[in-house]
């Protein structure tokens, strides 16, 4: 595991061995072509994934991108808890921070870059929405901002928050990164004049009245499960958060937020969840073949 500090005695969950009677991977031929499209293959959103993606869902493995973004759309699905308010939330995938990075903190023309940039965004107005999430993706290491932009009646300042369940990451670089993101969104929409549901008080200082903060949350208990703590963090923050976030209501954070053991148990629900998707996806991938085939019913004419 890279990053700023040094993981010192990693305790491997001794829970998640015993919890869980592993079964192999089946690489039978079927399996092996079996494709998943979600939600959709035709959902211009929707992720792909192969039969051994799973494999990073076995025990001490890395998650890997297609799973996370597998798992960042099932959370948005129509019967999930973001649909309690639904419409404001909005998901970047995690290939969208490295985007970002590139684009806002290499020399030269940062304006055309950012302005390629709004197309993983087209047609959504950011500064509508009560949270957005980010995945983030460094030195092997995975953590989670979210930002939380106040209601118009309230004259409290968005706010951007740094979740990382093994403090690894540079937590400035990262605010200072989503802050200068919201900035040059700022300014696109103060030249657009689009109508902003931010008080006007707070909307014409955006970029002076954005707060940042590291949140203090639960720690893994091994170095590979820091996926899987990002897509716990976006479950159960969907669940608790208020419709719009205040200052007061960081107080739902803190190292007592959920015990690590339930969102290391997270692992088992996505495989569980995959493994019949795959298996529908199976199904149909040899309905497919039999509707291409020829018949093999058909009577031979002497």
């Amino acid at each position: 595991m890279g990053g700023q500090k040094k993981v010192q005695d990693v305790v491997f969950l001794d829970e998640e061995d015993a919890q869980i009677k592993e079964t192999a991977i089946d690489t039978s031929d079927d399996w092996g072509k079996a494709k998943l499209y979600y939600p959709s293959r035709d959902d211009p959103e929707s992720v792909e994934l192969s039969y051994c993606d799973i494999k990073c869902l076995e025990p001490q493995q890395y998650l890997s991108s297609p799973i996370m973004n597998f798992y960042i759309l099932y959370l948005q699905r129509p019967l999930s808890s973001a649909n309690k308010i639904r419409g404001e939330y909005y998901f970047f995938n995690t290939y969208f921070y490295g985007k970002l990075e590139e684009a806002l903190l290499k020399k030269g023309d940062r304006f055309s870059r950012f302005q390629k940039l709004r197309r993983w965004w087209k047609g959504v107005n950011i500064f509508e929405k009560a949270y957005i999430f980010v995945p983030i993706h460094r030195d092997l290491h995975w953590s989670l901002a979210i930002v939380s932009i106040p209601p118009k009646e309230d004259d409290s300042c968005p706010i951007i928050l740094h979740l990382d369940s093994l403090s690894l990451h540079n937590s400035k670089q990262i605010l200072d990164v989503i802050h200068c993101y919201l900035t040059e969104e700022w300014k696109f929409m103060k030249i657009a004049s689009s109508n902003i549901p931010i008080s006007d008080k707070i909307w014409d200082e955006v970029p002076l009245k954005i707060d940042k903060k590291e949140i203090k949350v639960p720690q893994q208990k091994n170095e590979y499960d820091c996926g899987i703590f990002v897509l716990y963090f976006m479950e159960r923050f969907i669940e608790g958060a208020p419709e719009r976030l205040k200052r007061k209501d960081l107080s739902m954070f803190g190292s007592q937020w959920f015990q690590p053991e339930d969102a290391s148990a997270l692992r088992k629900r996505i495989k569980d969840l995959l493994l019949k998707e795959f298996e529908s996806a199976r199904l149909e991938f040899g309905r497919e073949e039999c509707r291409e085939s020829p018949s093999s019913s058909s009577e031979s004419v002497d």
